[in-house]
């Protein structure tokens, strides 16, 4: 009796994470179909995860309001606040971050600079060799919100580990706080700018109209759209955000946390982000001295959250949830993993 008690509890529990794997998937494919139709923003991202949350019942719904509403909120501020930075500069760092690039490559490249040589190479590249590179540079280079977001599901939802989930989240945030404020304190030019204009300041209120996107415009150019020129001059409201690159940054925190849960998958992990950082000096997008200085911010980030936010202010309320959202969420749970619940809850009587 007690071995069919067992058999029935463990059937139950795989059904459960059977369930959450299909609520993971579906979300992965949320995020790539709209991810081809429109370039996910965080509102997109915020609202599907809402719909999910709710799906899994009141009491995941309210978790999922405690846990994620302040980051989310506070990753759209920032998204719209960038425009401000770029508004109330009065100074570019133009040839700086050149010649750290160059100080950086002397010893084998002698003066020259990787994104330079990489757009000097590509007139020599097969075109079709050419257009397979820039589609895959595009697709690394602007899965910049959506993987974090789908790890974050992972950690909070999946896997069920709220202590991880926001000490990776909060790293992200702190991150964004810091990044912001560099922003505004060290507005830097990419390398696409000293490409097109050599080192002139830029003209107040200029257009950099199919110029800031880089050779996101080859991919625009293969598929007959404006895509990506459109969304870099539409939504990149602050041209001058280089230093530090939160799109070097971002894949490095994803590659730690995910290997930090799962010791698993570690050649993928280190790829995703030599990809990523490969696509944003190909595409002209940055220095590799921004993406080592977005690395450096990471090590202050999460030691920020890591030994004092995690510790100091969120665990007391992480680590104790609240009996009346542990008890809905349960329920929730229970009801969805299996029909036979309640014949395993009539075993057990009987066992007793």
């Amino acid at each position: 009796m007690l071995k069919n008690i067992k058999k029935s509890l463990q059937s139950a529990r795989k059904q459960e994470h059977r369930w959450k794997v299909y609520v993971f998937l579906g979300i992965l494919a949320y995020f790539v179909i709209i991810n081809q139709v429109i370039h996910i923003r965080p509102d997109h991202i915020f609202v599907a995860l809402v719909l999910f949350s709710f799906v899994l019942g009141r009491g995941r719904a309210r978790r999922f309001l405690i846990d994620w509403l302040p980051f989310i909120l506070f990753w759209i501020l920032y998204d719209m606040m960038r425009g401000v930075a770029d508004s109330v500069r009065q100074y570019v760092h133009i040839i700086e971050p050149y010649r750290m690039e160059q100080t950086l490559f002397w010893p084998i490249l002698h003066g020259e600079i990787p994104s330079f040589l990489l757009q000097a190479a590509r007139e020599f590249w097969n075109p079709v060799f050419q257009k397979f590179v820039s589609v895959f540079a595009a697709n690394f280079y602007t899965a910049h919100f959506a993987v974090p977001l789908l790890l974050g599901w992972l950690l909070w939802h999946t896997s069920d580990d709220r202590p991880m989930f926001y000490k990776f989240v909060y790293t992200l945030t702190i991150l964004n706080v810091m990044a912001l404020t560099t922003f505004i304190l060290y507005p830097a030019a990419p390398p696409w700018y000293v490409y097109k204009y050599g080192f002139v300041q830029p003209v107040p209120e200029s257009s950099f109209w199919g110029i800031s996107a880089g050779n996101l415009i080859d991919v625009d150019r293969l598929l007959g759209v404006s895509f990506f020129t459109t969304l870099w001059d539409s939504f990149n409201a602050n041209h001058f955000a280089a230093i530090p690159s939160l799109h070097g940054a971002y894949p490095v925190v994803v590659s730690f946390f995910a290997w930090k849960k799962f010791r698993k998958y570690l050649p993928l992990l280190i790829f995703y982000p030599i990809a990523t950082w490969f696509s944003a000096v190909y595409l002209n997008h940055h220095y590799v001295v921004d993406l080592l200085i977005g690395v450096l911010y990471i090590f202050v980030a999460y030691s920020i959250t890591k030994y004092f936010l995690y510790p100091k202010i969120f665990a007391r309320f992480v680590e104790n949830v609240p009996q009346d959202v542990q008890e809905e969420g349960d329920s929730a749970s229970a009801e969805r993993a299996s029909p036979e619940m309640e014949s395993i809850q009539k075993l057990e009587k009987e066992g007793d």
